[in-house]
Formats: structure tokens, sequence, C-alpha cells
């Protein structure tokens, strides 16, 4: 009698969606182990079709030829309860696309959507630089400002379950004016873009020029005062906003993700300077850098994904709260190299 071929295992797809790059991971279910990751350009225009066969396209590509069990998907908000994203500015060809129905014909598992910010801090909290903390604030700065606070694992919602968009508060440093209303928003002085911008302005580049951050931070490590004073002026701008956030919500620690992470070591003085001088307003807190680079955010989202409720791929217990949640072992020490999350 012919035996039957073995089955090929599954794996968790996690994928982040942000306004310059789309990242994706590959999760085996039962090692919690990452594996393949990949980076692509983030359309910014398309067919639905056409992007429904990118989102396709990829995520088969990063499941190796096996079968994804579940999806999870990050995005910059707002994200409807359906799963769709709204947000023209950041996303414009995937706004109004139904991401959930989407992707739910490449797996027989759940197809969980949330704000990328969610999902970096869910993946800080288990397996980067938040782990243990009580009570712990996300910021990515990237294409825009991303912002989560977790009690716990659990990230605070709106009373309709909606994530608030903690990017988009006034600030008292002028900004450009914000296509979210605001004459001052702390997302237009304190993304990673404004900084490239600023970059590129003082180097005689073109806004959009990557690069120009790159030689800003070489001439900054050669003291460089037009180099410093643009970090200086960036540091001021984070803390104008993460100050307010402190004093509302006062978590243990701060985690600074995204591509602007990267230069965190450039403006970190200007940033507890300026924090300093509200001093008894904020509580006291840590400000760390993220500990799991580019991916961390398409990490977080498999996170999700195996918390939605296939029992087939559901993480084993390492804890549990009072609440009776759980916490997912990834198979990853907490001494493990910030760079084993490299791409």
């Amino acid at each position: 009698m012919a035996q039957a071929p073995p089955t090929t295992p599954g794996v968790v797809v996690g994928v982040d969606i942000g306004g310059t790059g789309t990242r994706l991971v590959a999760v085996d279910p039962s090692t919690r182990a990452v594996g393949e990751r990949t980076t692509v350009a983030t359309p910014r225009a398309g067919t639905p079709q056409e992007l429904v066969d990118f989102l396709t396209a990829h995520v088969q590509r990063v499941s190796g030829g096996r079968r994804p069990l579940a999806v999870g998907v990050g995005a910059s908000g707002p994200i409807d309860p359906d799963g769709t994203v709204r947000n023209p500015d950041t996303l414009p060809a995937f706004t109004g696309l139904p991401l959930r129905a989407v992707l739910s014909g490449l797996t027989p598992g759940p197809v969980v959507i949330d704000n990328d910010a969610v999902c970096a801090a869910v993946a800080e909290h288990a397996v980067g630089a938040a782990q243990g903390s009580p009570r712990s604030l996300h910021v990515t700065l990237g294409t825009g400002v991303g912002v989560c606070l977790l009690t716990g694992e659990t990230p605070f919602r709106l009373h309709d379950g909606s994530h608030p968009e903690g990017g988009h508060i006034a600030v008292s440093v002028p900004t450009d004016p914000c296509y979210c209303g605001r004459r001052w928003c702390w997302e237009q002085g304190a993304s990673r873009r404004a900084l490239q911008r600023a970059a590129a302005a003082v180097l005689g580049r073109p806004p959009e020029d990557r690069g120009a951050l790159s030689e800003l931070a070489a001439r900054a490590g050669r003291d460089d005062p037009v180099a410093l004073g643009v970090y200086e002026r960036y540091g001021e701008a984070v803390a104008d906003g993460l100050g307010t956030l402190l004093a509302l919500y006062g978590p243990a620690t701060v985690v600074i993700g995204g591509s602007g992470s990267e230069h965190l070591e450039h403006y970190r003085r200007a940033l507890e300077r300026s924090l300093a001088a509200v001093r008894g307003w904020v509580p006291e807190h840590t400000v760390v850098g993220t500990r799991l680079d580019d991916h961390g955010g398409a990490i977080g989202a498999a996170h999700l994904a195996l918390q939605g409720g296939v029992e087939a791929v559901r993480p084993r217990r390492r804890g549990a709260g009072s609440d009776g949640s759980t916490t997912a072992d990834w198979g990853v020490s907490s001494a493990r190299p910030a760079e084993g999350w490299s791409p």
C-alpha cells in the first residue's frame, strides 16, 4: 500500500504595509521562529486587481511553497472594522480595498487587520525592547507617525474598538499644515519623512532623496554643526508631541521604532533635554530604540494572526496574566541582538 506523501507544513504570514515599503515575514507556527522575510516597494497606485495580485504574489513568495495558515496585516490607519484602509494620504492605492476579503482566499485560517503601530507595539512587547513592561508606548517614526499604548500586551482602543491616531496631535512647534486638518501637527514635524526633508534642504538635495539621511548622519558623526542643528531641531519636534502623550498616559517604557529610530542617538540629547523641561508633568520613563528593526510590524501582525483563533497554530503559553491573556513564545531569546532581526 503506497504511503501518502508528507504534508508540507504551513506558515503564518505577517504583512506590514507602510507608506514607502511593504514588509512580509513567514513564521513557523510550531517553533515560532521567523523564517523568510522580504521588503518590496509599496504601490502608490493600481487597479484593485493589480493590488490583489501584488499581495497574493508576495504572500505566496514569502511562504516558500508552504500553505499560509493565517495572515496578519498591519497598515497605517484609519482602518474600518471590516479591514478596509481609509488613508488616502499615505496609502492611496490601498484605500478602499477590503483587505480581509482580498486575503481570505489565501488561507483557511483568520485574516487579521490592524493598525501598523499596534502590530509594531505587540511585537516589541512579545520579543523586543518592551518585554516585561507593565505599560509601554510605541512610537513609529516613518513616512508618518504611528502610536500605540499597551497595558501589558493589550492595546488601548477607542470606545468603538478602533485605534486612535496618536500621531496627529497638535504641537507648539510650527509645522507644515497636515492632511489631518491641523495647522501644526506632530506627524509633520516628527516623522522620518520630516527629518529626511530637513536633511535634504541643508544638503541641497531633492526632498525625497533617502540618501540625504545617511549623509546627515555621517556629518553629525564628524560634529558638523549644521547636521547637529538639524538633529537638535528634530529631537525637539519629537519631544513636543511625546511629552503630551507621556503626561496623559504615563508609560514606563517608550519604544522609538520606524526608520527614524536609526538616528535616535543623534537626537536623543535634544529629546531628553526637551522632556526634562516639563519633568514635573511627565512621569518617570525610559526611552529606548526598537530591537526589531524594519520587520517588527510584520512580526507583530503574524503574532496577532496566531491569536486569531486557529487552534492548530495557536502559540504555546509562556505565561498568563491576571486577565487570562497569554504571551506567545516565538523562540527568541531576550538576549538576542537587534541585528538578528535585520532583513
